[in-house]
C-alpha cells in the first residue's frame, strides 16, 4: 500500500468534501437500509481510497458523487469550493437524466451513454458507487421488483464502463447476480 495513502483522509480537500457531503446530507436515509445517508459515500469513498491509483480529488468526488442529484447544492459551487477537477468528476457522475421526465428505462439509458465516455476515474468511482448500492439493496426484501430492475440495470452500467477496471466489473455483475439471479441463462 502506498504510504501516502493513509493520509488521505487527512488532505484538507478529502476533509473539506466531507465536510460538504455530511452537511449536504444531513437527515437524509438510504432508502433500503434506513442509515444515515452519508455513510453511503462514505463507503464509497473508502473503497477509492483504498485503490493504488486514487488521488486525493478522487476521494473527495466519491464523498459528493451524490450532493448534486440528492441535495441543493449546486456543480458552480462545486467547482468555486473544490475546483475544476474535482467539479468534472461530480458532473461526470451526475445522471444526465436529472430533472428528465422520460421512461426509466430512457433515462438509464441517458445516463448510461454519458457514463460511458467518462473519464476513466469517475468510472472507477460509479463502479463503487453502484456496488455500494446493491450491497445496500440486499438489505431489502426479496420480492422487491425494484430489486430486479436495480440489477439489470446494474448488469447494463457494468457493460457499459467496465472497461475502466476488470475486477469492478466482475464485482458488480457477480452482487447483481446475488440480488436478483437471472433465471434461465
Amino acid at each position: 500500500m502506498d504510504p501516502n495513502r493513509s493520509t488521505a483522509w487527512a488532505d484538507p480537500l478529502v476533509m473539506k468534501a466531507q465536510q460538504v457531503a455530511a452537511d449536504a446530507h444531513k437527515g437524509q436515509k438510504r432508502k433500503h437500509s434506513n442509515d444515515p445517508y452519508l455513510i453511503h459515500p462514505m463507503r464509497v469513498a473508502r473503497r477509492v481510497m483504498t485503490r493504488p491509483d486514487a488521488t486525493p480529488e478522487m476521494v473527495a468526488a466519491a464523498w459528493l458523487h451524490d450532493v448534486v442529484e440528492d441535495t441543493p447544492v449546486t456543480l458552480d459551487e462545486i467547482g468555486k469550493e473544490f475546483g475544476s477537477e474535482i467539479a468534472q468528476l461530480v458532473r461526470e457522475l451526475t445522471n444526465a437524466s436529472e430533472g428528465s421526465r422520460a421512461p426509466r428505462k430512457e433515462r438509464k439509458a441517458m445516463d448510461r451513454a454519458k457514463l460511458a465516455g467518462a473519464s476513466r476515474e469517475a468510472k472507477i468511482i460509479k463502479l463503487l458507487d453502484r456496488i455500494d448500492n446493491l450491497d445496500d439493496l440486499r438489505k431489502s426484501p426479496a420480492d422487491d421488483d425494484f430489486r430486479d430492475l436495480y440489477a439489470e440495470e446494474s448488469r447494463a452500467l457494468a457493460d457499459a464502463i467496465g472497461d475502466a477496471d476488470s475486477r469492478l466489473k466482475n464485482e458488480l455483475l457477480q452482487l447483481a447476480d446475488e440480488v436478483s439471479p437471472r433465471i434461465g441463462t
